[in-house]
């Protein structure tokens, strides 16, 4: 990666997390769709792309795809990768047992209980990742103050209380947390 161009993306969330992750290179923002960007990297206009390797995948460019990141590395957004399904209110679901997950809904549940805690939207570069071990939840949080800070933590506890977690971690984050960047 040359560290004269920058590091294009799209995503505030990420964007807050490249730059701890890669100091001293800049991250600047990239629109268009997947082709466009691609190609404005190809043009020499950035170093590197951070683009879901889904939407690559999906359209036959996995050739394009360099590095995976970890979710310890970039925290996804709360939720990322579940499936729900909304149906009108007093319909018949028992046809649905056998595809529901017990253990994705938990998660599912604390993360979206940090977002909420953090008045936050899709938009807003807030991360959040839940995973079971047993009855152990943990969560792992991350989001950016008015002031820019980025602060990120981690909690753990039993697999009920995991909205509490939830709500606890973004408390303990709004208060001071671990913060970094500033």
């Amino acid at each position: 990666m040359d560290p004269s161009r920058p590091i294009g993306c799209a995503s505030a969330r990420r964007a807050v997390q490249l730059r701890a992750l890669f100091p001293g290179v800049a991250v600047a923002p990239v629109r268009g769709n997947v082709l466009t960007r691609l190609r404005k990297l190809d043009e020499g206009q950035f170093s590197a792309l951070v683009l879901a390797a889904a939407g690559l995948k999906r359209l036959g460019l996995e050739e394009r795809i360099t590095r995976y990141f970890t979710v310890e590395e970039l925290l996804p957004a709360a939720g990322q990768g579940i499936l729900a399904l909304q149906t009108r209110a007093g319909e018949e679901l028992s046809c649905l047992d056998g595809v529901l997950d017990a253990d994705g809904t938990d998660c599912a549940r604390a993360e979206r209980a940090f977002v909420r805690a953090l008045d936050g939207g899709c938009s807003a570069p807030i991360a959040a990742h839940a995973r079971l071990e047993g009855d152990t939840v943990t969560i792992d949080g991350l989001y950016v103050t008015d002031a820019g800070e980025v602060r990120r933590g981690r909690l753990s506890g039993p697999r009920a209380q995991g909205e509490a977690l939830g709500e606890a971690l973004a408390r303990r984050l709004k208060e001071g947390g671990t913060c970094l960047e500033k």
